[in-house]
């Protein structure tokens, strides 16, 4: 499809009006904040439509003037047009109070046209859609042809979706493992390499606006406060962001500083869980204009307790998985020109968890037997310098980031330590440092032309502090096994894409990526009965990833497409176990070098949009080919090593749809598919059913959005929200494979909404539901005890919010 058929109708909401309660005044009406520098008229009105959230159709635009004018401040809708379009030859109709047409001017005409009167006064009937950014390019998420869901700010906060684990329960073909807050891993489509996390690099790339957040550590479980919108990019993405996408991308988009207004808001929230200790949210935000409108600065901070709800019969205690999680946002912004606008920012955030989440099945309800407590802490920062800019019709995009994850953890190894001490308790000890930066910079087309390109370079370099480390607590405590191991990583690319024309309603989109990548690892083992047993090792690898995409555009409103792609994740090497162990790879025990894995995936897609865009559908079916599967495992000891255990293939089909009826809005998702594991690793009994471990065959939810007006300020919204997990198994290999899944959660909301307040009260697991999420809690006991994580019980939330 050629780039000027999907940019021919932008659809996109403003945040409140993005699970339909918009607020009763006329977006003709109402005013907007406007930031749009002199620029192609066509991407002005892209930017407009965004920053307005109307539908403007762009097809009368290319008749007219090359460039629009400047359009900066607070503006209703009809004026702001007026302002962006005077002097280009176009003008504007209003076709409702949320779509717009631009129109060519007569000759004669000096003045914009003014809007046709709306034919009733019913809510615009319309789902808007958000401009997906994930794909580097920004494109309208109903033309993209890709499985792609973008889920606004206002649909996350409807939906109570605090963090990346609630987030898995509204996006198809995701899946989060509950470990606890920070410690959690992301599979997309049914794609697993195991629900450990250890040495392997994630499967989905998670990136904060233009900054990568991780490389092989958990997902640090940001609070989704203050997002303009959140991006799940299904399937391998190698072409364009590299290692570590095989499943996809997680893209948190923060909302940015706003130069021409002030803005702030507090936010207060208590919950009462069954059976479990309270729970509390504080937060607050600042949004400060700087040197008059050329610049803003936005503030966040946060608190969060949640109470536990998890006993330890062992020790006596009551609500053990207490967490706090604390964290601040600064976003900068600086007008240089009207052209070009200079960013930066810094993101902390601390998790601090008294004790793990996961209870034994052999014991009470939400109870479990230890000897020790298990505390977790997690501490991340990230600060990031970015400059954007228009080069004549070509946006250049530089970015400069650094990342600082520290997470440490403890684990009870009293009762079945990695090497033999005597009776007593025993702690085992994993701090992880994690420091990483990354250069980034691209260009991209801007106005419409017969190809859209992009073209970008990347540099990066992770460094890695793990030390792990047994100490006998029982007097006179101490250490009997540490090991120190630092990893070095270096990468470079080359990565870019265009879009070619074949015809009236078909393009191709070719990309790919190439890579380079070195790694060193040095390593020392220690022991009080042993010499120390020191590695140094060195790995390079090359290559390159491409992507096609074949897409054929049925109508304005119908696509179909068809995508290749490929993804990687760069070899390694295992250090870690017990004194004398050895890297043969012989009878389940980890060789010295494992390989990296490829993965291809073909898929063939559609999107619908009907009923006058009250109703939209998007399906896709697809096939993975997955060549020697990287996989953290346990040694019997319970240390951590990485194997390849095979090849493994998957097909699918995922379905995504939306529909509205006045002001009822209905939501749906489903998730068919059958990973497998292929070509065993002999070393490594596997199970009979040899599908892929941690991810369900089957999962589907739905959600539903009402509002009425009670007066003219103040609606009355009703949310609700459904999600099935279907069952699964924790690991491929036979001796520890417990089932998971298999479990429904749910969650009701009542609202009362005005333009300066609201007061949300909320029940998530209104059933009370007690599924086993995630069948792991510690890697010692995981062969002698049943573990089960059962979701939190039934919980009671009030929340209200105040702006200014």
């Amino acid at each position: 499809m050629r780039s000027d058929a999907w940019r021919r109708w932008v659809l996109v909401p403003t945040a409140t009006c993005a699970i339909g309660f918009c607020a009763t005044a006329s977006a003709a009406e109402q005013t907007f904040l406007f930031d749009i520098p002199r620029k192609p008229l066509k991407a002005a009105l892209i930017d407009l439509a965004i920053q307005g959230g109307v539908s403007i159709s762009t097809q009368a635009a290319s008749s007219c003037a090359a460039d629009s004018r400047l359009l900066r401040g607070r503006y209703s809708l009809k004026a702001g047009l007026e302002v962006l379009l005077a002097g280009t030859g176009c003008g504007f109709r209003m076709i409702d109070a949320h779509a717009v047409q631009i129109v060519r001017l007569p000759p004669s005409r000096v003045v914009v046209e003014r809007p046709s009167a709306t034919p009733s006064g019913e809510p615009y009937q319309g789902l808007p859609e958000l401009v997906v950014l994930a794909t580097r390019r920004p494109t309208p998420a109903d033309r993209l042809a890709y499985a792609v869901s973008a889920l606004g700010g206002s649909t996350i906060a409807g939906q109570g979706l605090r963090d990346v684990g609630d987030l898995a329960m509204a996006v198809p073909s995701m899946t989060v493992t509950n470990l606890g807050a920070g410690r959690n891993k992301i599979m997309l489509r049914g794609l697993s390499d195991g629900p450990l996390t250890g040495r392997t690099q994630a499967m989905v790339g998670l990136y904060l606006d233009d900054t990568r957040l991780t490389y092989n550590a958990p997902d640090p479980d940001l609070l989704l406060i203050d997002m303009a919108q959140v991006e799940v990019l299904r399937g391998p993405q190698g072409a364009l962001y590299g290692a570590g996408s095989l499943g996809g991308i997680l893209h948190l988009v923060t909302e940015p500083p706003n130069p021409t207004g002030f803005d702030s808001w507090v936010s207060g929230s208590a919950a009462t869980t069954k059976g479990g200790a309270a729970s509390g949210l504080a937060s607050g935000l600042v949004n400060l204009p700087l040197f008059q409108g050329q610049g803003a600065v936005r503030v966040l901070a946060y608190s969060d307790i949640q109470g536990g709800y998890v006993d330890d019969a062992g020790l006596g205690l009551k609500n053990v998985n207490r967490t706090v999680r604390s964290g601040a946002r600064l976003l900068l912004r600086l007008d240089l020109d009207e052209r070009w606008t200079l960013t930066a920012g810094a993101v902390g955030q601390a998790i601090n968890a008294e004790d793990t989440q996961y209870a034994l099945a052999s014991e009470a309800p939400y109870t479990r037997r230890n000897q020790i407590r298990e505390p977790h802490d997690n501490d991340f920062v990230e600060v990031h310098l970015g400059l954007r800019g228009d080069l004549e019709g070509v946006e250049a995009r530089w970015t400069v980031s650094a990342v600082r994850h520290d997470i440490t953890s403890r684990y009870d190894a009293s009762s079945a330590p990695p090497v033999s001490l005597p009776p007593g308790p025993a702690a085992f000890d994993d701090q992880n440092l994690i420091q990483g930066q990354v250069m980034e910079g691209s260009l991209a087309s801007l106005v419409d032309g017969q190809i859209q390109w992009l073209a970008g370079v990347f540099l990066a370099r992770t460094r890695q502090d793990n030390d792990l480390a047994l100490t006998r607590l029982a007097a006179p405590a101490m250490p009997v096994f540490a090991e120190a191991r630092r990893d070095a990583l270096d990468e470079a690319a080359l990565f870019g894409e265009a879009v070619l024309p074949l015809g009236p309603s078909f393009s191709a989109t070719l990309g790919g990526r190439l890579f380079l990548s070195r790694t060193r690892v040095v390593s020392v083992v220690s022991s009080p009965a042993r010499p120390p047993s020191v590695f140094d090792g060195k790995l390079s690898r090359s290559g390159f990833a491409p992507k096609i995409v074949l897409t054929y555009a049925l109508s304005p409103h119908a696509l179909v497409y068809a995508q290749a792609a490929e993804g990687y994740r760069a070899a390694g090497f295992n250090t870690s176990g017990p004194p004398g162990q050895v890297f043969t790879g012989d009878g389940g025990q980890p060789r010295r070098v494992y390989r990296g894995d490829e993965l291809w995936s073909l898929e063939l897609g559609a999107r619908l949009s009907a009923l006058d865009g009250r109703a939209r559908l998007h399906a896709a079916l697809f096939q993975t080919t997955w060549k020697d599967i990287q996989s953290d495992q346990l040694l019997p000891s319970g240390l951590a090593f990485t194997a390849n255990i095979g090849d493994g293939r998957n097909l699918g089909l995922e379905l995504e749809g939306t529909y509205q009826v006045g002001r009822l809005k209905l939501g749906g998702s489903f998730l068919i598919n059958g990973p497998e594991l292929e070509n065993a690793n002999p070393a490594f009994p596997a199970r009979s059913d040899q599908s892929l471990a941690g991810v369900p065959g089957r999962s589907g939810g739905i959600t539903a959005h009402y509002d009425w007006s009670l007066s003219d300020e103040v609606n009355l919204e009703l949310d609700a929200r459904y999600a099935y997990v279907g069952h699964s198994r924790l690991t491929f290999d036979a001796a520890t494979a417990p089932t998971m899944g298999s479990y429904g959660s749910g969650r009701l909301a009542l609202g009362l909404a005005a333009p300066r307040w609201r007061l949300t009260a909320a029940l998530d697991n209104p059933a009370n539901a007690r599924g086993d999420t995630f069948a792991y809690g510690n890697p010692f006991t995981l062969r002698r005890t049943h573990q089960i994580t059962p979701p939190r019980p039934r919980t009671l939330s009030l929340t209200l919010r105040v702006d200014r």
